[in-house]
């Protein structure tokens, strides 16, 4: 219908991603399957991103006494994210380019089985939950402090992923 919007991603990756209950059944079912894959590599480069944003700013503030790391510290995990975000576009772009000029290639079947292992990966659930979740509470904590939603949000990624990746590997230690 004219108009009318698809979807980026399905109903059952978001209750995944946010660990609601998902049957077997729902698991298999990927109708956006090329959107799943660029929403996570998208995530995981915007990750990336707002830690080495946050870790080269606060550095840079350290080196130049130009004022609050805190601040070039928000900055730096904001400009982090915000450049991983194109660049999350641009290498699954170049992967599945890549792949797609191998012969004998059902593209639709490599993002299908891309995005069904990824739904499966725990840890990389956990971590993109975290990293959500953390977001989340680092713009709240950036509006009730009346300073940069965007960074607030960043720094939350940097700390939500950290926090993820330290659960993950405290659990497969036991």
């Amino acid at each position: 219908m004219a108009g009318e919007t698809t979807p980026v991603v399905s109903y059952p990756y978001l209750r995944n991603v946010l660990g609601m209950e998902v049957d077997d059944e729902s698991m298999k079912s990927v109708p956006h399957a090329q959107g799943e894959l660029y929403t996570h590599v998208v995530l995981k480069m915007e990750q990336a991103g707002s830690i080495l944003g946050a870790i080269i700013g606060a550095g840079v503030a350290a080196v130049r006494k130009t004022g609050p790391i805190s601040r070039s510290l928000m900055n730096g995990s904001r400009n982090g994210m915000l450049i991983g975000a194109p660049l999350g576009v641009l290498a699954t772009y170049g992967a599945m380019r890549s792949t797609s000029k191998k012969p004998d290639v059902d593209m639709d079947y490599e993002y299908f089985d891309r995005a069904y292992r990824l739904r499966h990966n725990r840890g990389q659930v956990r971590v993109d939950r975290a990293s959500i979740i953390v977001s989340g509470v680092g713009v709240a904590t950036a509006v009730a402090q009346g300073s940069s939603v965007l960074g607030g949000g960043a720094l939350g990624l940097a700390a939500g992923t950290l926090l993820g990746a330290v659960y993950n590997a405290t659990i497969k230690s036991q």
